[in-house]
């Protein structure tokens, strides 16, 4: 194992993501790291092509013989320009999920994603798992967590649950503008607004609350205040 890689093997994992993701045999569809293929295989069944992108070369032997409409790019997808694509399914490899999220075309994706990280993704305003994850990936998709899988679906096993996520991309525009105001203010989460916000450099907002509490709205109209 390289890369700090844990391979799906749970043939019913690859088939609950295929199904969600609702393809109809028209679909060109990006993998992002395919690992040893069980998800390819199942996708070329049912989209027009795969474009499987995978960085580790030592996986290969696995990759061999796959089917005609799919496409392997060996690459960093980091490092890429992102493929045309309709949809996106992926078991995105843990150690960098923030990054890929955020990196990903706007298109409808199914994620396999870390228990842990899909829960901050999806947590609600004053909760403890809400913070800078939370605002950032409710502005930029709609985001529904559709199951849960114990880590026995992989091998080897890592420590954390997978949970299967469809995202529905929102329109760019005040996400985009509110990144630099959340990446600066969600540094304090804990701390009352107008506390955060002078530490952040910009001036009192007059709202009586702490930065945790801010909805996605709120986070947007501050951002354009302070803008």
């Amino acid at each position: 194992m390289r890369l700090g890689q844990h391979f799906l093997k749970s043939r019913e994992v690859a088939r609950f993501m295929v199904e969600a993701a609702g393809l109809t045999g028209k679909e060109r569809v990006l993998e992002i790291g395919p690992g040893r293929g069980i998800i390819t295989r199942l996708l070329a069944q049912r989209a027009r092509k795969v474009i499987a992108v995978e960085k580790d070369r030592s996986l290969e032997p696995y990759l061999r013989e796959l089917p005609e409409n799919v496409e392997l790019v060996w690459g960093d997808i980091l490092k890429m320009s992102f493929p045309e694509v309709d949809v996106v399914v992926s078991n995105l490899p843990f150690y960098i999920s923030s990054q890929l999220l955020f990196a990903l075309p706007p298109v409808p994706a199914v994620l396999g994603l870390q228990k842990e990280f899909a829960q901050k993704m999806v947590a609600r305003p004053g909760s403890r798992e809400y913070g800078r994850l939370s605002v950032s990936a409710q502005l930029r998709f709609r985001i529904r967590v559709l199951r849960h899988f114990p880590p026995e679906v992989f091998s080897p096993p890592p420590k954390v649950w997978l949970s299967v996520v469809r995202l529905n991309p929102n329109r760019p525009g005040d996400w985009a503008a509110s990144e630099e105001f959340i990446r600066r203010v969600f540094s304090y989460p804990n701390k009352k607004l107008d506390n955060a916000l002078k530490l952040a450099g910009y001036p009192p907002s007059g709202m009586d609350k702490r930065v945790r509490e801010l909805t996605p709205d709120e986070v947007v109209k501050l951002a354009r205040q302070y803008s």
